[in-house]
């Protein structure tokens, strides 16, 4: 059995043309199933020329189907060093912010001026943000260096200010402060012989005092002589005590106006009652016999 390779398209003509060399090469066999040669010449004839339709076949109608066509290989491009890191610069401050130094420690104000209370303080060295500037162009608004959060004016005489100073807003100051009404000052007290008092083996001569004046004091001192006996003494406090014998009764640490306290002599050595006796009391408005001092004189007789 010859069997023919698969050919698609063939002619027609070409099939019918194997199928008679078929049935003309059974015609011819023998008994024993052994072709004759001219019918084994036949059918070889027939296979080439089977062959030879088909490869006119192939070449004459191509395959519908292309085939893929393999891309080529692009070459990845070469490894590049990843770029160094730039560390960045220190911060700075903001260039062009106006800022302000002193070349005098100097007061910061609630307003442009002394007559407004102190808010804060800028010292040589120190250095805070210019806001605005006034309309005198005397004094800056800036921001508080006690304070954070807070503005206060500052003097210019002792500053320098630094940075964009020209496009600063003008603020208009608070209206001053409403002075405040004060009597004028005086100074005054009463002084008068309370008692005697004493504590074995000494004597003291107790003066009561009063304040008459409208000023507060905080120190007294008192001299005292015994005319008699030519003895004296002298006693220095920054506090008004009444004494009860040896026993302290009452102590005030200030004689403010209107107010009623005391104070004792020095010790004396002998009893003083009948005895001629002179004392100068003297008050002062600060401690440790200082600020503004007034002395009162007596005579009298125990």
């Amino acid at each position: 059995m010859v069997i023919f390779p698969h050919a698609s398209k063939k002619p027609a003509s070409l099939w019918i043309y194997i199928l008679l060399v078929l049935i003309l090469a059974g015609c011819q066999t023998s008994g024993n199933d052994t072709p004759a040669p001219a019918a084994e010449d036949a059918i070889a004839q027939a296979v080439q020329q089977t062959f030879i339709a088909q490869t006119v076949e192939a070449a004459t109608h191509p395959s519908d189907t292309p085939q893929p066509v393999l891309p080529s290989e692009t070459p990845m491009p070469a490894a590049t060093e990843a770029p160094t890191e730039t560390p960045l610069p220190p911060e700075s401050p903001t260039p062009g912010v106006p800022m302000v130094s002193v070349s005098v420690d100097t007061n910061c104000r609630y307003g442009p001026g002394k007559t407004y209370d102190q808010l804060g303080f800028l010292t040589v060295g120190e250095q805070t943000e210019v806001i605005a500037r006034d309309p005198s162009g005397y004094y800056w608004y800036v921001s508080n260096p006690d304070r954070p959060g807070g503005y206060c004016w500052l003097w210019g005489e002792y500053a320098t200010a630094t940075g964009d100073t020209a496009t600063l807003p003008i603020f208009t100051p608070p209206p001053s402060p409403t002075p405040t009404f004060t009597s004028t000052p005086t100074i005054g007290f009463e002084v008068s012989v309370r008692e005697v008092d004493t504590c074995a083996p000494n004597w003291r001569v107790e003066f009561r005092l009063v304040n008459n004046g409208n000023v507060m004091f905080q120190s007294v001192s008192v001299q005292i002589t015994d005319n008699t006996t030519s003895a004296s003494a002298n006693y220095n406090d920054e506090e008004f005590e009444d004494w009860n014998g040896c026993a302290l009764s009452t102590s005030m640490q200030d004689l403010d106006p209107g107010d009623t306290g005391y104070a004792p002599s020095g010790n004396l050595g002998a009893d003083p009652k009948g005895h001629s006796m002179s004392a100068t009391v003297m008050l002062c408005t600060d401690p440790g016999l200082s600020g503004t001092c007034i002395s009162k004189s007596l005579n009298f007789t125990p």
